[in-house]
């Protein structure tokens, strides 16, 4: 199978997201070629004046591009012209309806489209999207088990098919990544044998870890899971209840690294491939806190209660992952770690600094 290396030109969409991001610094210091799509000519101006401030060194092998659309027909065309990979980490902006379709359709025809202009871009030897979780099973609703590349979440399907616009918005979302997910899949096998590249689908769970972005305002301008851990660990006043309770989550900087791979890598063409560390309590990551003294005005719990598994939860087998890539994950310390050494650096815990 077709594989990628430095100093080879890679696009990244959604280049100013939180994964997309970090991917593109990872990429700029392996000495790739990078391009970047992003919604509009002032976000060109400043993606790439914070890859200027970030990696000097190799701003001249940085390009941005416009990309107001990602579902529109030839979104990508001129920017993989030429290119000899993608990673496609944009995802359609909020719905404006309550209607499944509002979710779907752009997910669908946003994950297609990618897969559409490289097929008209012969130099294009690797495909890699970012899938999520929610395509094998909804973390909230799903039986209890351990899940593989092998489940489909067809229980998010059933359930928006039956309720229609008063499904959870949550089990929307997750139908629609379902939804793009095999969409994607169906057109690569229909075109597999004009298609010059392979396909490789990476799965996340929730991804935490420090941001890229150095000119976010406040806690306020998170984007969705970097928010949801701030407001269940950093927020005052604390919550009073912690949710969900268990959580499968990964390293950012573990994901960008997959992503890399997944275009080196041999094995990794034409693979589903889950990018998840671990299952954690809430008291496990606040007793990372205390051990490693990162925030002292943190809640204490009790070593007991932090060493006490979750109770039977849906999991995210990740042996696939790191037999293809040999990867080893960031666990909840190290992982916390870096949140808070970022968020430190910002003056977002200054409250509890005090």
């Amino acid at each position: 199978m077709p594989v990628i290396s430095a100093p080879a030109t890679v696009l990244v969409t959604g280049a100013n997201g939180y994964i997309g991001l970090w991917t593109v610094l990872q990429l700029l210091s392996r000495g790739y070629h990078v391009r970047g799509t992003v919604r509009s000519a002032s976000k060109v101006d400043a993606l790439e004046s914070l890859v200027a401030r970030k990696q000097p060194q190799a701003k001249d092998r940085f390009q941005g591009f416009v990309v107001e659309d990602i579902s529109a027909d030839g979104a990508f065309d001129e920017a993989l012209t030429g290119a000899d990979g993608a990673i496609h980490t944009a995802s359609p902006v909020s719905p404006d309806s309550d209607e499944p379709e509002a979710y779907s359709g752009p997910a669908v025809q946003g994950t297609v489209s990618i897969l559409e202009s490289a097929l008209r871009s012969p130099s294009v030897k690797r495909v890699v999207i970012v899938s999520s979780m929610a395509a094998t099973a909804s973390a909230f609703v799903a039986p209890a088990r351990t899940y593989t590349e092998e489940d489909w979440n067809e229980q998010a399907i059933t359930i928006v098919e039956e309720q229609g616009k008063d499904a959870l918005s949550m089990l929307k979302y997750d139908a629609s990544k379902v939804l793009a997910e095999r969409a994607a899949w169906d057109f690569y096998e229909k075109n597999k044998s004009e298609a010059k590249y392979d396909l490789t689908m990476i799965n996340p769970s929730w991804v935490f870890g420090p941001l890229a972005d150095d000119t976010l305002p406040s806690p306020a301008s998170l984007p969705a899971t970097p928010s949801h851990l701030y407001n269940m660990l950093f927020a005052r006043p604390a919550p009073k209840e912690r949710f969900p309770e268990c959580t499968n989550f990964v390293h950012v900087w573990d994901v960008a690294e997959m992503l890399i791979r997944a275009l080196e890598v041999p094995e990794a063409g034409n693979e589903r491939i889950i990018s998840n560390a671990f299952v954690s309590t809430w008291a496990q990551w606040l007793h990372a806190n205390q051990t490693l003294n990162l925030v002292p005005a943190l809640d204490k719990v009790d070593p007991e209660e932090a060493a006490r598994p979750c109770p039977p939860h849906v999991y995210f087998a990740n042996d696939k992952s790191k037999r293809i890539f040999g990867i080893e994950y960031r666990g909840v310390p190290e992982t916390l770690a870096d949140i808070v050494n970022d968020f430190r650096a910002r003056g977002w815990l200054k409250h509890l600094d005090a």
